[in-house]
């Protein structure tokens, strides 16, 4: 009899180890499927090389054909769980031809590209000179209410050239433009941090954001070289045969006068200039299908 119940005994025992280990593999097996449904890092449809297409398209016919894209400029992807919640920065006033352009070339990228992305219009919506620091400053604590966790300041003129050009923070702070049409597809100075750019938190609040001193044209990409040499980060980059912008034509807003004094201090100066220090009314925020405007008086 007591041989019976240690023999009993031994097979309940045996039968509840089994059914742990089952119950540890179903979670592993589980852990797995979610991990693999995570967004591949370069899909499938990328094409690589592109020919952006420079004709100004209405919005309402971008609207017709995106139809991916919902209220806000936003879309995340339904097959796979996205990688990063990308916010799309770029600033504006008076380029309207330029905007169409850039969006009807950026949406279809993004979409290949399988990011959680939303796009942010930056509107200076006030008649002060044109001060892009400061409206990224604004865009990128705006944006960050949302979730965000990697966010691309982008020049409203720059057509990427190949959708190679990840737009999803696979490092920070990444610069994108490293290639652009107008400089000859070569990258004038190794410390070039300007154009396209992509940054995660940590690292864009450890160089406190952009200045907000320069205005017009010129120094504040250089500002944020400096800045970010300060800190003694890496500058990142896909390769130059990758990274390919072209620059669409404009005229040049009044140049900075003031740039090369500005930047003088700028590798001491960023720890007090930027998000840090930065003021500004409560922007008016329009969500329209393509794209959030945020109108911001600086």
């Amino acid at each position: 009899m007591q041989t019976e119940r240690y023999i009993w005994a031994l097979y309940v025992t045996v039968l509840g180890l089994s059914f742990l280990v089952f119950c540890s593999n179903l979670t592993l097996l589980t852990s797995e499927q979610e991990d693999n449904n995570i967004c591949q890092k370069y899909p499938k449809n990328l094409v690589g090389t592109i020919y952006p297409n420079l004709t100004d398209t209405s919005y309402k016919d971008m609207e017709f054909r995106f139809t991916w894209v919902q209220t806000g400029g936003h879309h995340t992807p339904t097959r796979c769980k996205p990688r990063e919640r990308v916010a799309i920065l770029i600033p504006f006033r008076n380029r309207n031809n330029h905007l169409r352009i850039l969006l009807n070339n950026l949406h279809p990228i993004l979409y290949r590209q399988q990011l959680g992305y939303t796009i942010y219009i930056l509107k200076q919506a006030d008649e002060k000179p044109f001060n892009k620091g400061k409206l990224f400053n604004i865009g990128y604590l705006e944006a960050k209410k949302d979730n965000h966790t990697c966010f691309v300041f982008h020049d409203v003129d720059l057509i990427p050239e190949n959708d190679n050009i990840l737009y999803g923070c696979v490092r920070s702070p990444m610069h994108l433009s490293r290639a652009v049409n107008t400089l000859n597809y070569k990258l004038p100075d190794k410390r070039l941090l300007g154009g396209v750019t992509a940054w995660k938190t940590k690292e864009f609040e450890q160089v406190n954001g952009w200045s907000n001193l320069f205005v017009n044209w010129g120094g504040e990409d250089d500002d944020m070289s400096y800045r970010t040499i300060a800190n003694k980060l890496s500058i990142f980059r896909f390769r130059i045969s990758v990274a390919r912008y072209q620059m669409l034509k404009h005229r040049r807003t009044p140049v900075n006068t003031a740039r090369h004094r500005q930047l003088k201090d700028s590798y001491t100066r960023y720890k007090i200039d930027g998000l840090s220090s930065l003021v500004y009314q409560s922007p008016r925020t329009q969500r329209y299908r393509l794209f959030t405007m945020v109108s911001i008086d600086t």
